[in-house]
């Protein structure tokens, strides 16, 4: 597949709030050009030429779509190429400060639109008038220059069926408390903010939390203070688009009470130089209108291991490049071992997307072990055999005694399109848990597996479901026993009725009796809680609803949040028992204070 000439990536490298995205212009947009008037065409309408306008709105169409759009290639939503000829600018103006409106009037096309991506963007009112009218100008200029048409969609298509049962409902019920707020910072969007939660091991009740645009915060008693600030370490660390992008995990070493060590992830902005320590990109991927990013796992070691503001060294360990700026380095994490004789101790686990390259029409790069994209890798940070010497291959990795050379030895398993929240219950057996985000149909929670391959990429699998994704990776069937055969089945699942995008959890064994034994987790845009019962022979594969009270009165986390887009993620202490719910949009930690049956 050629690509269309990447023409507003051209110029001067973008630097700072580059690829703000989020997906509430984007889906916006989606629907933006979806009109009440159908295929109305609007060459009469004027948009500016100059190229000051021009030039503000490519830095706000970085900024606020590209993240999940592109002009001329679908993504997670359509192509924005064209919009400017099908309708007029005050029905997209109209469109991006409430899209939800016009998709609940009915209107033909963008509820085919909504039932192709399953997603309605939040308000985005905030964009004064001429902002929108500057992106709009870009989109026409590029769209004129490019040749693109108005993306096609089917308005007699249906929405597919259920391929899995819906969530089930349940009288359990949690309440929750506010415990802490993290600032803010200037620049942020909803789509900035807090992602992962770990305890400090060293004092009872302190946490860690990491804010994409590049903080580590220290949280005791409900306070946050700066524990590391990344951006002025990295020149090119980058914290757009701001969905997955910047500080996106960290995890601290097993005997971090001692050692003072501890592990980052964050992105920066590809400069086109080789690498030669990770994975790479292949030479035949199709151009894309994002650029690659590159993932960068840093080791991190405190020189007072005591101390509460970092002071140390740092040292790289290894370079991932993803061919897009989706499903980059999603997790990192540690079993919880300290026996220092068990083989888990120290080894390091990483949770790595697809990079987008579903978006290139390539599943061929993802799903088998001859590339990280798409892979849980296990390292050892403390090794020397790894490809750079920075890190160890784990003997005991399935692919270690490979004597292929073409095999990533670092893999532990693989076939995900973004895994991510990396989790381990020991209470009966050694079992690892990991989330998997769906492209538009179904999210899955898996039992991993060492060597396990779970379907996405090479498999056409999008967890019990089959994608040809070469045609459309939108539309699903139920795959065959013998599609499914090769792989290793999600352990459950739903679908795009109940949600949209999961986000994994924890086993919870803490003092809230109701929920003791339950793996807790939920849905990062609608904001509902679910959780599954992993009994000892897993035979219930049920995902049931966690039901939100406040005062008396069932509510929803969006609704404490005030936002129309969740941002949720879960977090746990596991010394305490302390079970939290955060919320990028407002950058609040709410900690769960009562778990019963209403």
């Amino acid at each position: 597949m050629k690509g269309p000439k990447n023409v507003f990536l051209e110029g001067p490298r973008p630097c700072g709030p580059w690829l703000a995205g989020t997906r509430a212009l984007q889906l916006g947009f989606l629907a933006a050009w979806c009109s009440l008037g159908g295929a109305r065409l609007c060459a009469q309408v004027d948009y500016s030429p100059d190229p000051a306008v021009i030039e503000k709105g490519k830095t706000l169409f970085m900024q606020q779509c590209s993240s999940c759009h592109a002009l001329a290639s679908d993504g997670f939503g359509p192509p924005l190429g064209g919009v400017t000829t099908l309708l007029g600018q005050e029905r997209l103006l109209a469109w991006v400060r409430d899209p939800a409106k016009i998709v609940d009037s009915g209107d033909v096309r963008a509820n085919a639109l909504f039932r192709r991506y399953k997603l309605i963007m939040p308000t985005f009112a905030h964009l004064a008038p001429a902002e929108v009218s500057s992106i709009l100008a870009f989109i026409h200029a590029q769209s004129a220059a490019q040749g693109l048409k108005p993306f096609v969609v089917d308005p007699n298509a249906s929405a597919p069926p259920r391929l899995v049962p819906p969530v089930a409902k349940s009288g359990l019920v949690v309440e929750m408390e506010d415990y802490a707020q993290i600032p803010l910072l200037p620049g942020r969007t909803a789509y900035k903010g807090i992602t992962l939660l770990r305890p400090d091991p060293r004092e009872a009740g302190v946490l860690f939390v990491d804010e994409l645009m590049g903080l580590l915060y220290r949280v005791k008693e409900r306070s946050p203070a700066v524990f590391l600030d990344l951006r002025g370490i990295f020149p090119d660390f980058m914290c757009d688009p701001g969905v997955a992008s910047g500080l996106g995990s960290f995890a601290l070493h097993p005997d971090f009470v001692r050692n003072g060590i501890f592990y980052t992830t964050h992105s920066e902005l590809r400069h086109g130089q080789p690498v030669v320590n990770a994975t790479d990109i292949p030479a035949d991927v199709p151009p894309y209108e994002t650029p690659p990013l590159e993932y960068v796992l840093t080791e991190w070691r405190l020189t007072d291991p005591a101390a509460t503001t970092f002071a140390g060294t740092h040292r790289e360990v290894l370079r991932f490049v993803a061919p897009t700026t989706g499903h980059g380095a999603q997790e990192i994490a540690f079993a919880p071992v300290t026996d220092r004789n068990d083989l888990d101790y120290g080894k390091l686990y990483l949770g790595l997307g697809d990079g987008g390259s579903i978006n290139l029409k390539r599943h061929d790069m993802a799903g088998h072990p001859r590339t990280f994209l798409g892979a849980i890798l296990r390292i050892d940070p403390a090794g020397t055999n790894g490809a750079n010497g920075h890190y160890g291959i784990p003997a005991d990795n399935p692919f270690a005694a490979s004597t292929d050379p073409t095999i990533r030895k670092e893999i532990w398993a693989y076939g995900f399109r973004n895994a991510h929240r990396l989790s381990w219950d020991y209470t009966r057996g050694r079992r690892m848990i990991a989330v998997d985000i769906g492209e538009s149909n179904l999210e899955e929670v898996n039992l991993v597996e060492r060597g396990g391959a779970y379907g996405w990429g090479v498999g056409h699998l999008e967890g019990i479901a089959h994608i040809d994704a070469k045609i459309d990776p939108k539309v699903v069937r139920a795959a065959t026993a013998e599609e499914l055969a090769p792989y290793v089945a999600p352990f459950a699942q739903y679908d795009h009725h109940d949600g949209s995008s999961i986000t994994g959890g924890y086993v919870y064994h803490g003092p809230l009796a109701a929920l003791r034994g339950k793996y807790v987790f939920g849905d990062m845009v609608n904001g509902r809680l679910f959780y599954l019962n992993l009994d000892a022979g897993l035979t219930d594969h049920t995902i049931h609803e966690l039901n939100v009270v406040r005062d008396g009165a069932v509510t929803s986390l969006k609704a404490l949040a005030h936002v129309d887009r969740a941002h949720l993620r879960i977090g746990y202490d596991e010394r305490t028992g302390d079970l939290f719910v955060l919320t990028k949009g407002d950058g609040r930690i709410r900690r769960v204070t009562a778990a019963y049956e209403r």
